[in-house]
């Protein structure tokens, strides 16, 4: 007989409403995912799923169609707050839009951490209102980084004496450890949230939202395992690490997935011309059509290396900068995509001007040609500092274009590397976030792609790899079960 697990799913971005980053694929696709999950995979349970996320000012400008469902108030001690739910129209599982005064007129996310603090602070209270509103328990509160945090330390301090929310559990998924939120404590007094007061979280940290939700999570995850373990070390902790290492027990990780149907060379149709694992041999059209394009010099056997990303300290751009004056003696090419800090992108400029027969630096956001880099380019850098997920290195195996990447969170977790993997490797690590090591992995890249039939069964290998949401969405589901079923 089936049973139904209600999971209230609360997160500040969901594709294809909102995307910002990351946590907006994975507010679109994890949900998606669980809910397709196959029958003999859940038996016996049924997945009940709720998204829950702001109604940004942007869903309102794009004129998403919704529907109202309820409207309730929250109380606050400078008195009670209107909440308005919508329900969003025209997608693949329900989407809840929570609206109300800290809401609107803020933007997706605020330079003021005063006002994000009071939005998301709201928005986590209202979501577990809206709950009650429609007489809907959870079984599971399933919360995503700093903004929903308030979500998990409510639940922890009413359900003792709450009976709507007593058999609830939670679960809090950190995305991205250094972004913890404002120390806004007069903003959490307002809403009637307790601080954090585990001894082994530094006096000065407990009233930031991270905080709160990692002290009053029933379990934490983080989306690799490699980075779960990388957040217990002081280089990764950013002053968790002693309260992460004593609580061990209930801290795990998940690698992100992806839909594999986004991604796929064969029926790309921003590309200059299809390919497939049986048809790679027609992939070298894409990069002669890249090199034309971006004004290059069109040279098959000269590598073409592609960084696409935001240019930012964490991404580590400037290793790779670096590292290729440094490889002034071999041949090979660059085009660099994206935008960030400003230090960042004069660096990657710089760095057109001294080789402007081999570098082209695009300062823009431009899904439809970085989606020809990862089909046109030989290899994708990416050398981030640390890396929770990662979904770069994922989209770029899938079309042929091998990465190498600092072994680190999530991608040391899915790329394969030929020290370790002999016969399956799938791309290039290097082991510590330094020019040296950049430099080190970069030539032995090259040193791999000179020999064309052995670079042609690194591309089938990685185009042959399965980066699909349903294994991690399987593992997901399996921790929902043991979190309920925990005392």
């Amino acid at each position: 007989m089936s049973q139904k697990m209600n999971v209230l799913f609360v997160i500040s971005e969901a594709e294809p409403l909102i995307k910002v980053g990351g946590l907006g694929d994975v507010g679109g696709t994890l949900p998606l995912a669980l809910k397709n999950l196959p029958e003999s995979m859940t038996d016996p349970y049924v997945i009940d799923m709720k998204v829950v996320i702001p109604y940004h000012d942007q869903i309102k400008r794009n004129q998403w169609p919704v529907e109202p469902v309820v409207s309730f108030k929250v109380l606050s001690r400078n008195g009670f707050i209107t909440a308005n739910v919508f329900r969003a129209l025209k997608t693949d599982l329900p989407i809840y839009l929570i609206d109300g005064e800290p809401i609107q007129n803020t933007g997706t996310y605020s330079s003021d951490t005063s006002i994000d603090t009071k939005k998301y602070a709201f928005f986590s209270i209202a979501a577990l209102e809206f709950c009650r509103a429609i007489k809907w328990k959870p079984d599971l509160l399933h919360a995503h980084d700093w903004h929903t945090a308030v979500a998990i330390q409510k639940l922890s301090q009413i359900r003792s004496y709450d009976t709507f929310f007593s058999q609830t559990k939670s679960l809090y998924t950190i995305h991205n450890l250094p972004y913890s939120g404002g120390n806004h404590p007069e903003i959490l007094y307002a809403f009637d949230i307790h601080q954090a007061f585990d001894p082994e979280i530094p006096q000065y940290m407990r009233n930031l939202p991270m905080a709160l939700g990692l002290d009053a999570a029933d379990h934490i995850n983080t989306v690799s395992k490699t980075y779960a373990e990388e957040i217990m070390t002081d280089g990764f902790g950013n002053g968790y690490q002693n309260y992460l290492r004593s609580h061990s027990g209930k801290v795990s990780g998940i690698i992100n997935g992806i839909m594999m149907e986004q991604w796929n060379p064969s029926a790309e149709k921003v590309l200059y011309k299809n390919y497939s694992v049986d048809t790679l041999s027609d992939r070298i059209e894409n990069k002669r059509m890249l090199q034309q394009e971006l004004w290059l010099p069109i040279k098959d056997q000269t590598v073409l290396f592609v960084m696409v990303g935001r240019m930012t300290y964490q991404k580590g751009f400037d290793l790779c900068v670096q590292a290729l004056r440094q490889m002034r003696d071999l041949d090979w090419q660059i085009i660099i995509l994206g935008t960030g800090e400003d230090s960042i992108q004069k660096t990657c400029l710089s760095l057109s001007n001294e080789f402007p027969d081999r570098v082209r630096t695009e300062l823009r956001y431009d899904e439809p040609l970085s989606r020809r880099l990862y089909a046109g380019g030989d290899i994708l850098l990416m050398p981030s500092r640390y890396e929770p997920c990662g979904i770069a290195q994922m989209i770029s195996m899938l079309y042929g274009c091998i990465p190498v990447a600092c072994a680190t969170g999530g991608l040391k977790d899915t790329i394969k590397d030929p020290f370790d993997y002999p016969d399956e490797y799938t791309g290039f690590l290097f082991s510590h976030p330094d020019v040296s090591a950049a430099e080190w992995a970069m030539r032995r890249s090259i040193e791999y792609f000179q020999d064309q039939d052995n670079w042609r069964q690194i591309q089938v290998r990685a185009m042959k790899q399965d980066f699909s949401w349903e294994k991690s969405a399987k593992k997901y589901f399996d921790l929902y079960k043991s979190i309920q079923s925990s005392k």
